[in-house]
């Protein structure tokens, strides 16, 4: 799918239907860039040309797919990553992953999250890779 805010051919991450009437339905496209966008087409089948694309506005995973997409700003600025700059976003990852679950058996999205924020071993580009990873396990998780 095309990402309209990146204007880049991205991967789709999750999907959810969040309409479904008699003359259309919405989908939403959550992207591994970190946006989402809602699609909607009509239920006859035709083309969905005269809907174009929306900005996702669904709760909680707007939050997240903004951390994602902030992360991977961070994952591609490595070379001048700050500690600070990395605390700061980890800090809002680690508030956005408390209380969603995580998948069956796994452990929770937080615990993860804390233990790679403070891992002695990794560094902060590696930090910033793993926690990107986690906000995507929780874009799957609420979808």
């Amino acid at each position: 799918m095309n990402c309209k805010t990146c204007a880049t051919e991205t991967k789709q991450i999750a999907a959810k239907t969040t309409f479904r009437g008699a003359s259309s339905a919405t989908k939403c496209h959550r992207l591994e860039c970190g946006h989402a966008w809602h699609v909607s087409t009509p239920a006859t089948g035709e083309a969905a040309g005269d809907n174009p694309p929306t900005p996702c506005s669904c709760g909680e995973i707007v939050t997240v797919n903004a951390l994602l997409v902030a992360g991977r700003q961070l994952a591609l600025a490595k070379d001048t990553l700050t500690d600070e700059d990395f605390r700061a976003w980890a800090k809002q990852v680690l508030e956005a992953l408390d209380g969603i679950p995580a998948e069956s058996g796994a452990p929770s999205l937080v615990r993860s999250a804390t233990t790679a924020t403070k891992s002695a071993v990794s560094s902060t580009s590696k930090k910033v890779v793993d926690l990107n990873a986690l906000l995507v396990r929780a874009v799957n998780a609420v979808s």
